[in-house]
């Protein structure tokens, strides 16, 4: 997307915590410039929580680019860029609505893709989500401002089971792309997934064995011991940043990353870390990887 309309083209990336977005300015050559931070226009970083998904578009159709955000809990945001041209001057982000409600998916990790996926003319919403459902939200509205109706399922959650029992369907966490794969006219769906796969086994010895049960075992317990700790921090975080207890979850991961970096929470994200390390020498590798997949538009009978 040439978010800077410079006539290049830029990439747009979110980021898992805290969620802020960043640019990487296209260079000649088709070389990206180094990452620089999306802030608002009052200067104040765009954050819409952990795992940001941002799509840039003329949302409004008023001549400039908004960004059309989702995040980890599900979330969907629009924030309006006020500068009715090439420049960014976004508002703080707003839920995206749907019939009146926040767009909110249940699944979570939702990642927006908007384009005429109808072919009216008008920009309709495409949403994948963390169980690799992907969702079209048709706009009613032929001018100005999107207004969305309820969702169609284009593609069905991933199923229950291994990756390799169900080699014919995407994995979670679908991110989409919308494009004329095949050259026929019609608009077809990109989706790319995420996918955990236990790798071989090691034989273990006796000593080994051990090892790992123990390191499970310290593992369950300073889990349920930070948790202790992080539910008794949290008032506390809030009351000292004036913050309204009804508004936590919005602050949640401002307040996680200061507690980790506390006299309290450093020592056990230390510990967390080294047990970490021990398990993943005598666990079986998890492979992570993914793949794209294409959905080539059907012919209208």
């Amino acid at each position: 997307m040439d978010l800077d309309r410079d006539g290049r083209v830029d990439l747009v990336s979110g980021s898992y915590l805290p969620g802020e977005v960043f640019c990487f300015a296209g260079a000649a050559g088709g070389a990206f410039a180094a990452a620089r931070r999306i802030d608002l226009a009052d200067g104040e970083p765009l954050r819409v929580g952990r795992a940001s998904w941002p799509f840039a578009v003329d949302w409004e159709r008023d001549g400039d680019l908004d960004l059309v955000l989702g995040n980890m809990a599900g979330a969907v945001f629009l924030a309006r860029n006020a500068s009715g041209g090439a420049a960014l001057a976004l508002g703080a982000p707003a839920a995206l609505a749907v019939q009146g409600e926040p767009l909110k998916l249940i699944p979570t990790n939702a990642a927006p893709c908007v384009a005429d996926w109808d072919g009216d003319g008008a920009h309709d919403l495409l949403l994948g989500a963390g169980d690799g459902s992907v969702r079209f939200f048709r706009n009613t509205q032929r001018a100005g401002e999107p207004v969305l109706a309820a969702p169609l399922v284009l593609v069905p959650p991933a199923p229950d089971g291994p990756p390799a029992a169900h080699p014919a369907r995407p994995g979670s966490r679908a991110r989409l792309s919308v494009g004329d794969w095949n050259a026929d006219g019609r608009l077809d769906l990109l989706v790319g997934e995420h996918v955990n796969e236990e790798g071989p086994s090691v034989p273990l010895t006796p000593a080994q064995e051990r090892e790992r049960s123990e390191a499970l075992r310290a593992s369950a317990e300073l889990g349920q011991r930070r948790g202790e700790l992080e539910r008794a921090a949290l008032p506390r975080w809030l009351a000292e940043h004036g913050i309204p207890v009804g508004e936590a979850s919005a602050h949640y991961d401002d307040f996680i990353l200061a507690w980790e970096t506390s006299r309290e929470g450093r020592p056990l994200v230390q510990r967390q870390a080294e047990l970490a390390a021990v398990l993943e020498r005598l666990n079986p590798p998890v492979l992570e990887h993914g793949r794209v997949w294409v959905f080539l538009r059907a012919v209208a009978k």
